[in-house]
């Protein structure tokens, strides 16, 4: 097995890569993928179709994937890895590495995440991870033509209903349930307040109840083995 330099990567150009990226794409043992027309953001569902000059802010600890501007056409006697580049791992950005099967013949979908606590610019052909390449001499047999698997946007989350308010209530129940509602909703905000300041009240005693618990059985055994009958 082989690693392709970037000598052997624009020899092979269109049969591997379409459109080829020129030599600034090229690095020494690789090829820098850049950003294609489709993005998704994972925490929130959305789709992004994306066009040349267009881009867009990723949010902090936004998971996000893209689909590769170029197609990737492998032979059955080639593989390929793919690496973050390093000048976006400074700034955030994690990769979920994975691998190119043998047959492959298709657009590639790639998993990140913004790791950073500020924004994340990105741009629609910019260049965002590398591949290597890999050559070997025996393929493997009976290797079927592989595509990659379909991206299901997962659902958006339901919208959260705006509360009622007392004016709604009069309206609809009367002047008298409005008053009452304007009595006790107050107080029942602070008896919930203090449920849940006894609620963690509780956990931290049990805690150190634990902790304390803990600290004496050690302190016991270690007397007993320093103190042998």
């Amino acid at each position: 097995m082989r690693v392709l330099t970037k000598t052997d990567i624009e020899k092979l150009r269109d049969e591997l890569l379409d459109p080829f990226g020129g030599k600034a794409c090229l690095t020494p043992i690789g090829y820098d993928i850049r950003i294609g027309k489709k993005m998704w953001l994972l925490n929130s569902g959305e789709e992004i179709n994306l066009k040349r000059g267009d881009s867009i802010d990723i949010p902090p600890r936004e998971r996000f994937a893209i689909e590769s501007l170029e197609k990737v056409k492998m032979k059955e006697n080639m593989a390929a890895l793919i690496a973050t580049r390093i000048s976006l791992l400074w700034k955030g950005l994690t990769s979920l590495g994975t691998k190119i099967d043998p047959k492959f013949q298709d657009n590639l979908t790639l998993i990140f995440s913004n790791d950073s606590d500020i924004p994340l610019t990105l741009e629609y052909g910019q260049k965002i991870c590398n591949v290597i390449f890999f050559e070997f001499e025996n393929p493997t047999k009976d290797i079927e033509l592989r595509k990659r698997p379909t991206f299901v946007t997962p659902p958006l989350p339901k919208p959260i209903e705006e509360p009622v308010t007392i004016e709604q209530i009069q309206k609809k129940y009367g002047l008298a349930i409005a008053s009452i509602m304007r009595y006790f909703r107050p107080r029942i905000r602070e008896h919930d307040r203090k449920i849940r300041g006894l609620e963690k009240f509780k956990t931290s005693v049990v805690s150190l109840l634990i902790a304390s618990v803990s600290t004496l059985i050690i302190s016991i055994i270690i007397w007993f083995i320093t103190h042998p009958a």
